[in-house]
């Protein structure tokens, strides 16, 4: 498991760690990149506890202080594939 209130994680650890950990964390405690948070913190597919389902522009903002609203707005209006996205949920949670 990771700890993300003690590290920071590169993109790619947080993407193998996106069904074990709150959205809502990542958001508050790691530095990420507009594509990261318009593919996965804003993407319902990836939103499994109750806190992240109210995550919005104004949250990624508030935390994200280097994400400007156009940039964010921008993105996720361009955003129409799953080409960066992970295994589904239960594939993931299969695996040995």
């Amino acid at each position: 498991m990771i700890d993300l209130h003690n590290n920071k994680y590169d993109r790619k650890t947080l993407k193998e760690y996106i069904y074990a950990v709150k959205l809502l964390d990542i958001v508050k405690t790691q530095n990420i990149d507009v594509t990261f948070a318009v593919r996965y913190i804003l993407n319902k597919k990836y939103q499994f506890n109750f806190e992240d389902k109210f995550i919005n522009f104004d949250t990624i903002l508030k935390y994200q202080t280097h994400i400007s609203y156009a940039e964010l707005y921008k993105t996720y209006i361009e955003y129409n594939t799953d080409d960066d996205s992970v295994d589904d949920f239960e594939t993931v949670s299969n695996r040995k």
